[in-house]
């Protein structure tokens, strides 16, 4: 295993990032459109591939998001995840990411939030990356917290699902609070 001091800018332990290509689209339409995976996201219905099409050209063409496909180490897609509301003057972002159901429980997705929070803070001379993620959601908490998040605020019932309201906690992370495995 390579030191992470050393290690390419977009390469995990576990994962690599990439850019989001083209022919990439398909796949993430369809694995990003399961139900358990949008369960603790803030989309509500299936898009069509088009609307895919027009989410990815949009990021594109942002000076202020990066959105990267994770892969494993074989070159299979896992996810992706974005670094988004990019702010140069305060140096700090926004992260969200998603995991296919079939990468779940390997630990790809805390080592791609490792990984794009090295980027952003190494790469992008970020100082803050925070998210918002619902309470109920523990495997996300707990992926986030491996890599340094905290808690920094709770959004009490601010978002509706399963038919009950739910909290929303903002955790950030500053770049050196950043938890290396």
């Amino acid at each position: 295993m390579k030191d992470e001091g050393n290690r390419p800018p977009l390469e995990g332990a576990l994962i690599r990032l990439r850019p989001i290509e083209e022919p990439d689209l398909a796949w993430i339409n369809r694995e990003f459109w399961n139900p358990r995976v949008t369960e603790f996201l803030l989309m509500l219905w299936p898009e069509w591939t088009g609307g895919t099409r027009a989410w990815w050209e949009a990021v594109r063409a942002d000076p202020g998001a990066v959105a990267l496909l994770i892969e494993t180490p074989d070159c299979q897609p896992a996810g992706a995840c974005a670094l988004e509301g990019i702010s140069l003057r305060s140096r700090t972002a926004e992260l969200g990411i998603w995991v296919a159901e079939h990468a779940w429980g390997r630990g790809l997705g805390t080592d791609a939030v490792r990984t794009l929070c090295r980027f952003g803070f190494r790469e992008m001379n970020l100082h803050r990356i925070q998210l918002q993620v619902f309470e109920p959601n523990e495997r996300a908490r707990r992926a986030y917290e491996r890599a340094g998040f905290v808690v920094e605020g709770r959004l009490r019932r601010a978002h509706f699902m399963g038919g009950r309201h739910v909290d929303v906690l903002v955790m950030g992370l500053l770049a050196e609070e950043l938890r290396e495995p």
